[in-house]
C-alpha cells in the first residue's frame, strides 16, 4: 500500500489543485478559445523548469553554507536570494521563449494566462516532491497557498511581458518593464518564503498575516483580469471613432465626412499638419521650417536620432518619441499583441495594416480597417512612405521617419521580439 500511495495517489494529489487553478486562469480569456496545445506545452515546459531550478538553488545554498556555515540565516538568505528569484526567472523564460513569440499571446490577458500555466507545471512537480517526502495530507495547505502564490507572483512578469510587447520595439524601452515585473515578483516570492518559514518556526500569527497577503494579491489580480478582459481587443469589433472638427463655412463642430447641422455646408477632413518640435506650433503642407520659430520641422529630437526607418509620435509639445522601428521586411500592424508594432488604441483595427519593404523605400497597405488608414490626411489603400509624412491609423497619429544614409541593412533584431 505504501508504494501505491507513493506511485498514484502523490502525484493526483499534486496535480488535482494544479489542474484546477489552470482552469481558474485559463477560463478568464472570454472572448476566445483557450489555446489548450499552447498551455499544454507551456505547462510543461514549467514542470521541466524545475530541474535547473533544483541545481541552481543546490549550487546557491551551498554558497552561503561555505560563507555562513550551517546556520539558520543560511537557509533565510536562501530564500531571499536564491528560490524565489531562481525559480521566477525560470517561469519567466519558459515564456518568453515559447507562448510570448507564438501568434496565440494575442491580448495583454495572456500575459496572466500563459505566466499561471507556467507557473503551475512548475508547482506540480514540487508538490509531487514535497509530498513523497511528507504527509500527502499537506495538499490541503500546498492546494490554497503554494499553488496559486506560484501562479499569481509569475502574474506580475505576465503581465509585464505584455506591455514590453505593446512598447517600442527597443531593449531600452522593452527591458525595463519586464525587469521591473521579474523583481517584484521575485521579492513577493521569496518574501512569501520567509513567511511560510516563520508560521512553522515562530507564531500562528506570520501564517495570518500570509493568509492576508496572499488574499490581496489574488483581489489584485482579479482586478487586473478583468481590466483586461473588459478591454480584451477580442471583446468586440474596433470601435468606429468618426473625426470631429469644425465647418469651414460657419466654424460649427461637427463629423467629417457629412453635412453640418448648422449651415449645411460639406465638412472635410482636415489635412494632417506636421507639428513643431520646438514650439508647438502647427505648420502648413510640406513646410520645412517653422513659421513661428525658424526650427526644422522635419528633424527628430537629437535623443531620438536613429538610423533605421521608423515610426514617431509627438506629444502636444512637441515631444518626439519612437513608437516603432522598422526592422523587418515585413511590418504587421493592429490592436492585438501578435502583430509586429501594436497600437492600443480602440479606433485601430486588430489587423489594420501592414508594411513590406521594398529597394528603397517601405509600402503601406491598408487591410480593409474600420477607420482607415491615412497619409498626410488622405485615406489610402496603398502608398510607398515618403521621409516625414504623416501616417494615421484610425485616430492613432505618427511621423514616418526614413531610413538615413548611415543605415545598415535591414536587421531582424533591436530588442525584445
Amino acid at each position: 500500500m505504501p508504494g501505491f500511495t507513493q506511485i498514484i495517489i502523490v502525484p493526483l494529489l499534486s496535480l488535482l489543485p494544479c489542474a484546477l487553478w489552470l482552469w481558474y486562469f485559463s477560463s478568464r480569456s472570454r472572448y476566445k478559445r483557450p489555446a489548450w496545445r499552447v498551455l499544454g506545452v507551456t505547462f510543461a515546459l514549467g514542470a521541466l523548469a524545475t530541474i535547473p531550478a533544483l541545481v541552481l538553488n543546490l549550487v546557491g545554498q551551498s554558497l552561503f553554507i561555505d560563507f555562513f556555515g550551517r546556520a539558520e540565516r543560511s537557509h533565510i538568505l536562501t530564500l531571499l536570494f536564491v528560490v524565489g528569484p531562481v525559480e521566477e526567472l525560470l517561469k519567466l523564460l519558459v515564456v518568453y521563449f515559447y507562448a510570448y513569440r507564438r501568434k496565440e499571446f494575442d491580448e495583454p490577458l495572456d500575459g496572466v494566462i500563459f505566466s499561471a500555466t507556467a507557473a503551475l507545471g512548475f508547482a506540480a512537480v514540487e508538490n509531487i516532491f514535497y509530498l513523497a517526502r511528507n504527509d500527502p495530507a499537506l495538499v490541503l495547505l500546498r492546494g490554497p497557498l503554494s499553488n496559486p502564490g506560484h501562479a499569481l507572483f509569475s502574474a506580475l512578469w505576465g503581465l509585464s511581458l505584455s506591455k514590453a510587447k505593446a512598447a517600442p520595439n527597443m531593449i531600452g524601452e522593452r527591458l525595463p518593464i519586464v525587469a521591473r515585473g521579474f523583481l517584484m515578483a521575485a521579492l513577493l516570492h521569496s518574501l512569501f518564503d520567509l513567511l511560510l518559514l516563520a508560521a512553522d518556526r515562530i507564531s500562528v500569527v506570520f501564517f495570518a498575516f500570509l493568509i492576508a497577503v496572499m488574499a490581496a494579491l489574488f483581489f489584485w489580480a482579479q482586478a487586473r483580469i478583468k481590466f483586461h478582459s473588459d478591454t480584451s481587443p477580442h471583446r468586440e469589433g474596433t470601435l468606429y471613432m468618426p473625426l470631429r472638427c469644425y465647418c469651414q463655412e460657419c466654424g460649427f463642430m461637427g463629423t467629417a465626412g457629412t453635412r453640418c447641422a448648422e449651415c449645411g455646408a460639406f465638412i472635410q477632413e482636415p489635412e494632417e499638419l506636421d507639428l513643431c518640435p520646438v514650439c508647438s506650433i502647427a505648420q502648413r503642407p510640406g513646410a520645412m521650417f517653422c513659421s513661428r520659430c525658424g526650427a526644422n520641422v522635419k528633424l527628430p529630437a537629437k535623443e531620438n536620432l536613429d538610423t533605421r526607418p521608423h515610426f514617431v509620435s509627438i506629444s502636444s509639445l512637441g515631444e518626439e518619441r519612437i513608437a516603432y522601428i522598422l526592422n523587418d521586411a515585413e511590418v504587421s500592424i493592429g490592436r492585438t499583441l501578435n502583430n509586429s508594432f501594436v497600437i492600443e488604441h480602440p479606433s485601430v483595427s486588430k489587423r489594420h495594416a501592414k508594411l513590406m519593404a521594398a529597394e528603397d523605400a517601405y509600402t503601406l497597405y491598408d487591410l480593409e480597417s474600420s477607420n482607415g488608414t491615412f497619409v498626410n490626411g488622405k485615406r489610402v489603400k496603398e502608398t510607398k512612405l515618403a521621409d516625414g509624412c504623416a501616417v494615421r491609423f484610425g485616430r492613432a497619429q505618427f511621423v514616418y521617419r526614413a531610413q538615413t544614409e548611415r543605415a545598415t541593412d535591414i536587421s531582424p533584431d533591436s530588442g525584445m521580439a
